[in-house]
């Protein structure tokens, strides 16, 4: 099996921490690790840096050598353009198809996902890849809810259709769009619906055949580009046809698209937290709601439910702070209530109509 980690993001939700020139999945927002490096920890556990491949934006692969010098550079799948996730998997399915035809490919996700246990998110994989390695299904890995997010994803599984290295895999039966509260309190307490990761194995040619059968045009462009792999017009010929691929995310674009019968579901328990936002970052690390996430040198008097970072050198205090989110780097400062942090995505579309992409 190979391994692609997915890793092209802005992080616009994250700002003014994560910019275009510097994003959240290559900065250390835990401590001394970025999102990416705790994805490729996660992964290397289980798999040779030969057999891990890297999907981000051209102008970041600087930042996967540095982080992860073991990745061969071949191995690297540089975006010539962003055009969401529906173009960056099938990019990174046809090139790895090119190389390894018909081989196993499984889609991690590395920019804003922590998983606490590791061996469950691997064994997980495994049982996933012997799945997709006998039927032409995508196998979707997907968590078991630790609460009801409103702020996820999530899937409908049916019966249970077989069992693989003692893992459970189910029918998948439908995708669910982020509930209201009332909905996700029903969810959580059903067994049938879980949280939708979106880790997946598949076989790179039945992929390819769903994009085929999808989106024909597409699917030109992609054998377009694999068969320019190895040739001298390479470079000219991916610019090209990556440009003609349409924007969408993969979700849209493929997987709700399919028949249900295309994919199967393996139910995992491996501590999986989305930290895509502000406030999904304090949920995720904090271990009760009044509890705060601190990055900075910090003197608090009544502070609580709050995230702050700041840069090294600087004294931060706060009185009285509850809920809030406060953000400060060397040109920006963010001061958000906790529940609107993820409006910061729609505040950075007013600063650049306003022509502040400098802050960007």
């Amino acid at each position: 099996m190979k391994v692609v980690i997915f890793a092209g993001g802005v992080g616009t939700r994250m700002w003014p921490m994560s910019r275009k020139d510097y994003p959240k999945q290559f900065q250390p927002l835990l401590g001394k690790t970025s999102f990416f490096k705790h994805a490729y920890n996660r992964v290397r556990k289980g798999f040779s840096p030969r057999d891990i491949f890297v999907s981000t934006g051209a102008e970041y692969e600087h930042f996967v050598k540095k982080q992860a010098p073991q990745i061969p550079a071949e191995n690297i799948i540089a975006e010539p353009e962003r055009r969401d996730s529906f173009a960056a998997v099938g990019y990174a399915t046809a090139y790895v198809d090119h190389y390894y035809p018909n081989t196993l490919m499984a889609a991690v996700w590395g920019a804003d996902h922590l998983v606490e246990d590791e061996e469950a998110f691997l064994k997980a994989l495994r049982a996933a890849g012997k799945v997709s390695s006998e039927k032409k299904v995508i196998t979707k890995i997907d968590s078991r809810p630790a609460f009801p997010s409103i702020y996820n994803g999530w899937v409908e599984i049916g019966k249970r259709m077989m069992t693989v290295d003692g893992m459970e895999v189910f029918e998948f039966v439908r995708f669910i769009e982020k509930p209201d509260l009332q909905t996700a309190k029903r969810l959580f307490r059903s067994f049938k619906f879980l949280i939708n990761v979106g880790y997946m194995v598949w076989r790179t040619d039945v992929m390819l055949d769903f994009y085929k059968k999808i989106s024909p045009a597409t699917h030109a462009s992609l054998v377009l580009i694999k068969n320019s792999l190895d040739t001298k017009e390479r470079e000219k010929v991916i610019k090209a046809q990556y440009a003609k691929i349409k924007k969408d995310s993969v979700d849209y674009g493929i997987f709700e698209k399919l028949d249900p019968k295309d994919m199967l579901v393996i139910p995992t328990d491996m501590g999986w937290t989305d930290v895509g936002t502000w406030e999904l970052l304090t949920t995720g690390l904090a271990e009760n709601a009044v509890d705060n996430v601190i990055q900075a040198d910090l003197e608090a008097m009544d502070t609580k439910g709050s995230l702050i970072y700041a840069p090294k050198k600087k004294l931060v205090a706060t009185i009285g702070v509850e809920n809030l989110v406060v953000v400060d780097t060397k040109d920006a400062l963010l001061v958000s209530s906790k529940e609107r942090s993820a409006d910061v995505k729609k505040l950075l579309e007013i600063m650049k109509k306003k022509g502040r992409e400098n802050l960007l």
